[in-house]
């Protein structure tokens, strides 16, 4: 005991990070300081759910002058155990503003339930399902959340959003909330959740006027994560936003398709040192019925028709090799680079990045093909294999030694390990290349 009590307090508080809340209780029964550094580690996250018992401990935490000044971060989390229609909880109204009495809160997550259907949605039984979360219950959540975060002696400096829907907030007094709060932020991340109903269509990713903007001149971290593909269709735009101080981006399921996207991150070259790609794909062809064009992200004169069909085409001949040699010459303070894919079941990653398993999956390339469901992203052996006149598929890009190669020299240059280097294993339903 007195070899570990002559460690450094600040190597003493890391290790204890790794303890689970077991072990944590445990020794607290142990000698006064190690009592207070796992006391620390306890109560340094609070979660508040619906139901008594933690309202109860968030209320006892609360009312006990030590315990209250140790949290740092709160996740609130929404969900309910059954399926009725989600309100508020009883409680919360006294208890959520008593939070601001919590003096070193510098985080908070927001937690939705992962289903979600518009107002916009047409109640066909054979494609919607309602879920319990209305969306008059999340921007009433919303409204609370800012409301508590105005509130706060300090600005609060990490903020996240798990599941948060398409339709973004339109009541004046909760956006006028949100630009404050979002306006001295260092970390922002958003799960995103798609419209459930297979029949709906797809709407643009109105973030950057909401949501990011006002967080650009401070922000040093970014995680964008969504359910389904998006990007290209439904359109996510990031071109017009620049974030001088950003140190690390992230992003889940997220589709390149043309260059500017690729350049929009080398002009962060200046600070970013971490990069994480989730789930994401270079989408190689698109082709889109000529009703929906306006909806996805290519200019209408650019795309073309293709012998014997009828839909509007395009394509992008960027391959993840070019990428990965752009960031290895472009981004001279890179420290940290992913790409692979981390869990997704049973919901969006959140707060996962560390966890992503490095591979080239085959799926990092992808095409899009409008009126193909129930998505019309693809992976890219479908069409390879399905690939005709008649149809105008274009098969998926052969360069897998390519991209192993240039992924190697990249992890190399940024000092990281690389796995043994073979082809067609498979890790769950996925069959993927290592690097």
């Amino acid at each position: 005991m007195s070899r570990l009590l002559n460690l450094p307090s600040e190597l003493l508080a890391r290790t204890f990070s790794y303890v689970n809340r077991s072990s944590l209780k445990s020794l607290r029964q142990s000698c006064r300081f190690i009592s207070q550094l796992a006391t620390d580690q306890l109560y340094r996250t609070v979660h508040l759910k619906p139901g008594e018992t933690s309202q109860n401990r968030l209320q006892e935490i609360l009312n006990n002058p030590s315990l209250r000044q140790i949290p740092r971060k709160i996740y609130i989390d929404t969900n309910y155990d059954d399926e009725e229609e989600q309100k508020w909880p009883q409680g919360w109204d006294n208890l959520v503003p008593q939070v601001k009495e919590l003096p070193r809160l510098n985080a908070a997550v927001l937690c939705f339930d992962k289903g979600f259907t518009s107002d916009r949605t047409t109640r066909d039984y054979l494609f919607s399902t309602d879920f319990p979360q209305t969306p008059q219950f999340r921007f009433q959540a919303m409204h609370k959340l800012f409301s508590l975060l105005e509130s706060l002696r300090h600005p609060i400096q990490d903020l996240g959003i798990r599941n948060l829907q398409t339709d973004n907030p339109k009541d004046p007094q909760t956006l006028a909330k949100m630009g404050k709060v979002l306006s001295g932020l260092l970390s922002l991340r958003l799960s995103i959740t798609s419209e459930t109903n297979e029949a709906a269509p797809e709407h643009d990713l109105e973030l950057p006027s909401t949501w990011l903007s006002p967080a650009a001149p401070s922000l040093q971290h970014l995680s964008l994560c969504s359910r389904e593909y998006s990007g290209f269709y439904p359109h996510l735009d990031l071109s017009s936003l620049f974030f001088p101080r950003l140190k690390t981006l992230s992003l889940g399921n997220f589709c390149f398709f043309h260059e500017g996207q690729i350049d929009w991150i080398l002009k962060h070259g200046d600070t970013l040192e971490e990069i994480y790609f989730d789930d994401c794909a270079v989408l190689y062809d698109f082709g889109m019925m000529e009703e929906n064009v306006d909806a996805c992200a290519i200019p209408r004169d650019t795309l073309v028709r293709r012998e014997g069909d009828k839909t509007l085409y395009g394509s992008f001949e960027k391959r993840w090799h070019d990428i990965f040699d752009l960031f290895a010459e472009k981004l001279p303070k890179l420290r940290h680079f992913r790409i692979g894919c981390s869990n997704w079941y049973p919901d969006i990653p959140f707060e996962q990045e560390r966890g992503i398993k490095v591979g080239l999956y085959y799926n990092r390339y992808m095409c899009c093909y409008d009126g193909y469901g129930p998505s019309p992203y693809m992976e890219g052996e479908n069409p390879k294999n399905l690939a005709n006149l008649e149809n105008a598929w274009r098969p998926s890009p052969e360069c897998d030694d390519e991209d192993r190669a240039a992924l190697r020299k990249l992890l190399a240059k940024l000092g990281q390990s690389v796995q043994e280097s073979y082809s067609n294993g498979y890790s769950g339903y996925r069959i993927v290349n290592f690097v």
